[in-house]
């Protein structure tokens, strides 16, 4: 049994050469990994991964996900609407390190069209071995508030 973390992953049509790399890199890695589709280039919508992918580390399924679209703003946008998601949009090692050291994102956002697969892979590999800090003890509590009062309306 690995130690890794579970991983699922999505993309749109735009997202898929990018997704398909860092699949491929983090099976190689010892992840596992669910893949929930776009499964070929310029085929499927965002939502249509963004959905499951935010349900499954919703429900604990998983430890992390990754959305993958052209620029990565439709699919960090729709992952923030999910309570317990904290969804960051990355596109080098450091917005990815930071993500997790900062904000204990869960989800990783990225936009195919602005980078490398090499350096994409890279990315995600930092992000997935990154630590949150806790050093703002409010910050997380905070928005776990913002979420319980928008519930309540």
């Amino acid at each position: 049994m690995s130690d890794k973390l579970k991983v699922i992953i999505g993309c749109d049509g735009s997202g898929y050469p990018l997704k398909a790399a860092i699949v491929e890199a983090l099976i190689q890695d010892g992840y596992e990994v669910k893949d929930v589709g776009s499964r070929a280039d310029n085929t499927g919508y965002y939502l249509d991964s963004a959905e499951p992918v935010c349900k499954g580390v919703q429900a604990g399924e998983y430890d992390r996900g990754i959305l993958v679209c052209g620029t990565g703003q439709g699919m960090n946008i729709s992952a923030n609407k999910f309570t317990g998601i904290r969804s960051a949009i990355c596109y080098d090692i450091f917005t990815a390190k930071m993500s997790r050291a900062d904000n204990n994102a869960n989800v990783l956002c990225t936009g195919a069209w602005l980078m490398k697969p090499e350096d994409g892979i890279k990315m995600v590999r930092v992000w997935l071995n990154s630590d949150y800090y806790d050093t703002n003890i409010y910050g997380l509590d905070r928005i776990k508030k913002f979420e319980a009062e928008r519930k309540s309306k």
